[in-house]
């Protein structure tokens, strides 16, 4: 989509992203990730870092480059295994059992669900964390294409495991936000 993408290229053009710290639920859960994992939609790269830093060789997906250049500036500095790639998800095919986690934060495409699935070798683990529809009550996103109804992420999930899952309104570092968060794994076989 040019519209999206150029609108996070003018995001991430004017400077430093306002939120550079990680997820708090990435954070609570990061001893369940290692090896290799996939970013999708990292942005500037703040859960990427944060993982990299952790000692994990990290893919970061997005279609804005202005941000991918501030995460890869930011990896290249700190000397970490950071892999920046400029793509649209809605058209780019998401490679079969080769990473050991993916993460999701903040970013709702229903049609990655089965992709991230596929994503992920077997046993591997899926942290997944964004808005519910509740959101539009208090804040940003308002699109019902962009909110989850409640349940709906543990019924696209229900073949993995579930390791952790909440919903609800959070407070977060950067405010309150009604959202759904999972981990999951990946079973050994998918059916």
């Amino acid at each position: 989509m040019p519209h999206d993408r150029e609108r996070w290229e003018e995001r991430y053009g004017a400077g430093s992203p306002r939120n550079d710290a990680p997820s708090e639920f990435l954070v609570t859960h990061a001893d369940l990730i290692h090896g290799r994992v996939l970013d999708l939609a990292a942005g500037a790269g703040r859960n990427a870092l944060f993982l990299a830093r952790r000692g994990n060789a990290v893919d970061a997906l997005d279609i804005s480059i202005a941000g991918l250049r501030i995460a890869r500036a930011a990896a290249v500095d700190a000397g970490l295994r950071l892999l920046a790639v400029q793509v649209d998800l809605e058209s780019f095919p998401l490679p079969r059992e080769r990473y050991d986690a993916v993460i999701n934060i903040r970013y709702l495409q229903r049609s990655l669900f089965e992709p991230m699935q596929r994503a992920v070798k077997p046993g591997g683990i899926i942290l997944f964390e964004t808005f519910l529809k509740d959101q539009q009550s208090i804040g940003h996103p308002r699109n019902p294409a962009f909110l989850l109804h409640r349940g709906e992420l543990r019924s696209a999930f229900s073949r993995c495991e579930l390791l952790a899952y909440e919903e609800g309104l959070f407070e977060t570092h950067s405010g309150r936000a009604y959202l759904a968060r999972m981990v999951a794994r990946r079973p050994r076989r998918m059916d």
